[in-house]
């Protein structure tokens, strides 16, 4: 009888493990396939749908954000370009006309707006409304980076608010405010996430979170629509000014390591073919992509190498 025991815990891992090998993972396989490679084939918008779509662009004066608005214009959309830095804008706007001919003065425009601010949402919602009484694609990209040692904040957590309050609070007001009328034109929202809100860094603390808070926010709402689309797109290191500009507590510039870079014109087109194709989340490196599936598994290691690629960016 003992004997028999002995057989049958050994046995039966083995044919649990049989039956994983010869017909689970081949059904997830084949799932996985169709997910990744099959469906979104087959949602793919045909570039034509896009002709006179009203999209919205935050964050649009350089980098990703103005190369996004170039293409949308492209596709023959009415773009709504939204910045800061409202001469940096005006020279995105002239971008256009200049290199594309097809493009009208009509079909761009700029609106200077600080989206921590309440009444700058309002009137950047209104005057979209006003002009094309539409919204079908919201591109929020606007965000500020930080590079900070926790250890030594010395009491003052400002820059985490900060982080908090451009990368997290005015997306959650301005999808707020448009949430009415992307139901009703059954649109898209593009959120300009980061690998930081996939991983903890070291350093990125501040920023980090705020982007983990992104993530969390615009997933849960995925669950209560049906009639809006939300991408999130968690790119690694792009070729912007946003480096340029990462707060640290002396408030000296760092300087990167920008060998392996992607352009901002690359991280664009990507972004753009990804909501076309419905696509739930982009990582946009080969690394984000392994990093993400093996994160439950191996979590120790995925530590070490985040903190590993993370340092290698950071010029000592």
């Amino acid at each position: 009888m003992f004997f028999y025991k002995i057989i049958y815990f050994i046995g039966f891992p083995y044919i649990v493990l049989r039956l994983i090998v010869s017909i689970i993972l081949p059904i997830a396989s084949l799932y996985f396939i169709y997910c990744n490679f099959i469906a979104p084939k087959l949602r793919e918008k045909p570039e034509s749908s896009y002709k006179n779509k009203v999209v919205i662009i935050t964050g649009a004066s350089s980098g990703i954000g103005a190369e996004l608005a170039k293409k949308y214009a492209r596709l023959g959309c009415k773009v709504t370009i939204v910045a800061r830095r409202l001469d940096q804008l005006e020279k995105v706007k002239s971008s256009f006309l200049k290199d594309y001919s097809r493009v009208n003065d009509d079909d761009i425009l700029v609106i200077k707006g600080d989206l921590t601010l309440i009444d700058d949402c309002k009137n950047m919602v209104e005057k979209v409304i006003e002009k094309w009484s539409k919204i079908d694609i919201c591109v929020w990209n606007a965000g500020s980076g930080s590079l900070i040692e926790f250890s030594k904040l010395q009491g003052d957590i400002s820059i985490y608010r900060d982080n908090m309050e451009l990368n997290y609070f005015s997306l959650v007001n301005c999808t707020h405010l448009v949430y009415k009328y992307l139901e009703q034109s059954h649109g898209s929202i593009i959120v300009i996430s980061s690998l930081a809100g996939k991983f903890g860094t070291a350093l990125r603390t501040s920023y980090s979170s705020s982007k983990h808070a992104v993530m969390g926010f615009f997933n849960s709402l995925r669950n209560e629509t049906k009639n809006i689309q939300i991408t999130i797109v968690c790119p690694g290191f792009i070729l912007t000014e946003f480096h340029d500009n990462l707060k640290t507590l002396d408030g000296k510039q760092v300087e990167r390591n920008k060998g392996n870079f992607m352009t901002a014109s690359q991280c664009a087109n990507e972004i753009i073919l990804a909501e076309r194709q419905g696509i739930r989340e982009l990582i946009q490196t080969a690394k984000g992509r392994v990093g993400n599936y093996l994160q439950a598994i191996f979590p120790e290691l995925i530590e070490f190498l985040t903190h590993k690629f993370a340092s290698s960016s950071v010029k000592k």
